[in-house]
């Protein structure tokens, strides 16, 4: 027997609640503390230099060519992101949309450790955001107890369109012709 979707929306609340607490963490310690992450004496600068240092190919030359030049923007836009999603996931408006933005911070994150294609990377912190974040993006989580909800049911529905219990074909009316019967059995000769 399948629990109810009482259960479900039981589960799937806490589970999204769970997530927006996570990135809520992360993100708020970083507007709390500006100086300990801000450039050019905070962490974000430190990350940056590590990136380039543990990076090779396309997102080493976009780490150098872009990001560094403009990492103070870049620190904003990620502790800006991360309280964001948190928010977002929190009150369950746009969690899809949350999610998708949660699994690219985690993605930029494991990449700029060049951890993409080490499984031990995966198992970290930055791993699990992934995986959060794709449950977010992947399940309706906003749709129970959330703002989600109000949206879906304020949405424009598409017209109905007519089905055999709503209106049906005129009915098809048969002519039928009386013949005589056949006197004998006849086959067809060739």
């Amino acid at each position: 027997m399948l629990p109810s979707n009482r259960r479900y929306a039981v589960v799937l609340t806490a589970f999204r609640l769970y997530a927006g607490f996570f990135w809520l963490s992360y993100g708020i310690e970083k507007f709390t503390h500006p100086a300990a992450f801000l450039p050019p004496s905070g962490l974000m600068g430190t990350y940056i230099a590590q990136a380039v240092a543990h990076t090779s190919g396309p997102y080493q030359n976009f780490l150098v060519s872009v990001v560094l030049p403009h990492e103070r923007f870049f620190a904003e836009l990620v502790r800006s992101g991360e309280v964001l999603v948190g928010c977002a996931l929190f009150l369950g408006i746009f969690t899809r949309f949350a999610g998708g933005v949660g699994v690219m911070l985690g993605l930029n994150y494991l990449a700029s450790k060049g951890g993409l294609g080490s499984v031990a990377a995966w198992t970290g912190i930055d791993g699990f955001s992934i995986v959060l974040s794709t449950v977010c993006l992947l399940l309706p989580l906003g749709r129970p107890l959330g703002v989600d909800a109000i949206l879906y049911a304020l949405r424009p529905r598409a017209a109905a369109v007519p089905t055999a219990a709503t209106s049906s074909p005129p009915p098809i009316e048969a002519e039928f012709v009386e013949e005589p019967p056949l006197e004998e059995a006849r086959a067809p000769r060739e």
